[in-house]
Order: structure tokens, then sequence, then C-alpha cells
């Protein structure tokens, strides 16, 4: 009942301080937004887990039901204030992933690894695409055009529909606490899968692009790519040397620092146009596996400090979502959800035939692939702002999809971690559990 009292006194609190000005966004701002999200998120997430539910559905859930398609303590306004916890969360989150893949401990999975993002990931794209094409009827947007301009936007939205979630995966293996084989597969094709997405939605968005107004300067194309893809990884070994360099030499405050590093990146990133899931990615991977620093107690630091930020950016996911929006899309969200998830099973399965992948891998890892959040908001986003003539249509269906995979696939994960055995056999210390 504690958790119930708190929530309802916090969002009393919250109601009465939007009410005692006139302007009421003045004082509401995005620090009152944080602040609020971060409290309703924790206690939410400590009713949620009495039920044996994951604590990031508990976050979610907060988000939902405060944010503005709810009951509205929390407004579109600050949702979008707060973008830079989005972006920032981002970066932190990969450099956890970046940080907890070791070389020499992936290498025997790497052939699995490979066949996996072939043949699940890159034949969901395909698959999906039939299923936008054949479902064309039901989607207003893609029916009004001609097919081949209908079939360059499908696979467009098919790559952003195909979108995993690193953070998501990290979060079920941080409060799980799960370590081994099928654990760190499913880690490691998850980055990789969204690497082969950030690419795939650069080449679909610009051959869409030439479709529909008849030119592109593909060689703009390719350079944006590259300079997206390579020069976030350039960027990337630098931030992590930086990180390197200051954990080698100063004993104290590195976890802040390796914070603050995130913050930074996250904002310059968006300036000057690089992808700053790739650069902390990069930075993670060159502090675990090049790096002479003591990794694993600068981590330990930064993930009690950056709790905050991982809190109100699963919150702010949830508060994004219209309840109201993903009824109406009901059957080609249903649809595509199955979809989609058919074809990790079915690619998952040809792949671990193909790569003669453990039987445990086989069974579970194409679980890890179902999870969506942050990225595949993103590319929707992107979406929006390419094509305006049917972006907020677009938009609207790529949403339902995610919102459903969201409250359901983290469920579903932590049972499947669970299961597999490896559950509670990291040994390190994980934020995601400790609280």
């Amino acid at each position: 009942m504690i958790p119930v009292l708190l929530l309802l006194c916090i969002g009393g609190l919250m109601h009465a301080a939007t009410t005692f000005a006139p302007n009421s966004a003045t004082l509401a701002g995005p620090e009152l937004a944080f602040g609020f999200l971060l409290l309703t998120a924790y206690f939410a997430a400590k009713l949620v887990s009495r039920f044996g539910l994951p604590k990031l559905t508990g976050y979610i859930i907060a988000g939902i039901v405060v944010g503005p398609y709810v009951i509205g303590l929390v407004e579109k306004g600050m949702t979008k204030d707060l973008k830079m916890v989005g972006d920032t969360a981002t970066a932190i989150l990969a450099l956890q992933a970046g940080a907890e893949l070791e070389f020499r401990s992936i290498r025997p999975m790497a052939k699995t690894i490979a066949y996996m993002t072939i043949f699940a990931v890159m034949g969901t794209m395909v698959l999906l695409t039939g299923l936008l094409l054949a479902i064309r009827p039901l989607v207003d947007f893609l029916d009004a055009m001609p097919l081949t301009s209908a079939a360059a936007v499908a696979a467009t939205m098919a790559v952003a529909l195909t979108a995993q979630s690193p953070a998501v995966v990290m979060a079920m293996l941080g409060e799980t606490r799960a370590d081994g084989p099928i654990s760190r597969t499913i880690l490691a094709l998850v980055v990789l899968a969204d690497l082969v997405v950030i690419v795939g939605f650069g080449v679909a968005s610009a051959a869409t692009t030439a479709v529909l107004k008849g030119q592109a300067d593909i060689g703009a194309a390719i350079g944006t790519i590259a300079w997206e893809v390579f020069g976030s990884m350039g960027v990337g070994v630098l931030i992590g040397l930086a990180i390197s360099t200051y954990v080698r030499g100063v004993p104290r405050g590195q976890g802040l620092f390796a914070l603050m590093m995130c913050f930074v990146v996250a904002e310059v990133c968006l300036a000057i146009h690089l992808d700053a899931l790739i650069v902390m990615l990069v930075a993670g991977l060159y502090l675990r596996n090049f790096s002479r620093a003591d990794t694993h107690t600068m981590m330990e630091g930064f993930e009690g400090a950056s709790l905050p930020v991982y809190l109100v950016f699963f919150a702010l996911a949830g508060a994004k979502l219209d309840i109201g929006q993903l009824a109406a899309l009901a059957l080609p969200v249903g649809l595509i959800v199955v979809t989609r998830a058919t074809g990790f099973f079915l690619g998952s399965k040809l792949a671990g035939a193909r790569a003669n992948a453990d039987p445990g891998v086989r069974k579970y890892a194409w679980f890890g692939l179902v999870p969506q959040a942050g990225l595949a908001l993103a590319l929707a986003e992107l979406v929006r702002r390419t094509f305006p003539d049917f972006g907020n249509e677009a938009f609207a269906l790529v949403v339902g999809v995610v919102a459903t995979n969201e409250l359901v696939a983290p469920v579903v994960l932590r049972v499947v971690l669970m299961r597999t055995g490896e559950a509670g056999k990291r040994t390190t210390h994980d934020f995601a559990s400790d609280h």
C-alpha cells in the first residue's frame, strides 16, 4: 500500500504545482517534469515488481498514466522539453552495451550473430515490406499511392519497424542479472541489428525520396550515411580514449565523468549530425577491449549516477504513447506486431541451423529482437519530417507497433531470461536491479 499512497501524494503535489500560477508552464517546466517522472517511475516499479512484472514495465506504465493522453499531469510541451533526456539515455545505454561486449567472449558466437542479422533482421525487413503492401486497404496513405511509390514507402517503414532496443535488453539483463552464451548473443545481436537498421534506413529513405520526387542526390545520401556511421565510429574511439585517460589518471568521480561525457556527446552529436548510439557504443567497446583502464570499477559508479536518467527515459517513452490512437489502428498494428515477431522467429531458426548454434541460442535468442523503444521512435519521427505529405499517418502506425512491443515484450523477455537458466549468474553490480 505504501507505494500506492506515495504515488497518489506525488500526483496530488504535481497537480497542485501546475495550478499555483496562471501560467503553469513557467512553474511546471522540464525540471519539475523530470523530478515528477523520476519519483513516479520509481514507485510504480516497486508496485509492479510485487506482481512479478519487470520494473521497466512499471516505468512505462507510469509514463502512460501521468502523460498527456491519460490524466495529463505531464503535458506534451514537457515531454518535448525533456528530449535531451532521451538523447542522453541513448548514449548512456550504448556505453553500457559496448562495455558489456568483450570480443573474446563473443567470438565463438560471431557466425551465429552474423547469420541471425541476415536471416532474422534483414529477412524481417523484406517480410514487413510485403505485409504493408498486402494490407494497403487498411492503411489509407499507402492505398492512395501508386504501387511503385507504395512499395518504396513500405520498404522505408519496414526498416523503421524492424528496429530493436538495446536499452530494453540491457534493462532486462540487468534486472535478472543474467549472464551466459544466450544473454551475450542477445546483446551482441541487438547492437549489430540496430547498426544495420540505421544504415538501412538511410539507404531506404534516400531511395524513397528519389521515387516520390523523381530525383535524389545519391552521392549526398551516401556521404551523409558514411559520415553518420564512420564519423561516429571515429569520434567514439576518441571518446573512449578520453574516458580511459581520465579513469587511469583520476581515482575519484570516474562514473560522473563518464555520465558527463554522455550528456556532451548527446548534445554535440545532434548539432553535427552524428549518431550518439554509435559513438558511445564504440567508446564502450574501446574501453572493454582495448583500454587498460579499470572498466568494471568505473561502470559501477557510472550506473548509479545514471539511474535517474534511465528511469525518466522509459517513463517518457510511456508518456508519448497515445492509447486512443493505438486502439484506432488495432488491426494493422496487430498484423505488423505478429508478422515482425514471426519473421524474427523463423529467421533465427534458419540462422541457428545454418550456423550450428547452441540449442539454447536457437530457442531463445530471437526474443531479444522483439522489444522496441528509442531508435524505432526516432526513425518514426524522421519519417514524419522527411515525408510531410503522409508523415503523420506513418508516424502513428509505427508508434502503435512500438507501443504494443513496449508493453508486452519486456515481460516476455524477462520470463525467457529466467527460463534460460542464466538469470542471477552476473556477479558485477548493476543499477537496473539495485532499487
